[in-house]
């Protein structure tokens, strides 16, 4: 073999090695983009005001929302607060965690990991995971629950509760706590 066509049938192979990895199938492409998951919408720093009759009613603030083509579904992340029963600045109760679900249609959200409640009063509710309906005007979890108060700490497992967090009910207690 000549050193030309030696060098040739180099330079042969390297082209076939690039295009060959540096390529892409359509059908790899495609498979991305029938993915059900990809977020078709992602909004950073978001903040959602909810009215009726032209009040607000509830205001979410959040690191981070996605959601999909025909979806109502918002998958939260990043941390967020829902200001519930009014604005950011006049609210009845703050609902905090670290992620959840926000059902849009239904009206309903899923809050995940470091999940807090406080009302008014300053009573507060630790969980890892809840339910807030606004249609039900309910929160509840089947998880354990802490619940700080003025007089003391309650500790249980499960609670349903107005969405003000001014009535609750811890369904199975634990520990013990002293009554006024």
């Amino acid at each position: 073999m000549s050193p030309k066509s030696g060098l040739i049938s180099l330079f042969i192979v390297i082209i076939t090695s690039i295009n060959t990895g540096c390529g892409s199938s359509d059908a790899t492409y495609d498979s991305i983009l029938e993915k059900e998951d990809v977020a078709s919408q992602i909004i950073t720093g978001g903040k959602f005001l909810y009215s009726e009759k032209g009040e607000v009613k509830n205001v979410l603030e959040a690191g981070k929302l996605e959601r999909s083509d025909n979806n109502d579904i918002w998958e939260v992340t990043g941390g967020f607060k829902l200001f519930i029963d009014g604005t950011s600045g006049n609210h009845q109760a703050v609902l905090t965690g670290g992620r959840g679900t926000y059902d849009s249609k239904n009206g309903y959200m899923i809050a995940r990991d470091d999940v807090q409640l406080i009302n008014l009063e300053g009573e507060k509710l630790n969980t890892e995971y809840l339910v807030w309906s606004h249609d039900s005007d309910k929160v509840y979890t089947d998880r354990p629950v802490k619940i700080e108060t003025s007089t003391g700490i309650l500790r249980g497992k499960g609670l349903e509760a107005d969405s003000k967090f001014e009535n609750y009910k811890i369904l199975d207690p634990t520990g013990s706590f002293d009554l006024p």
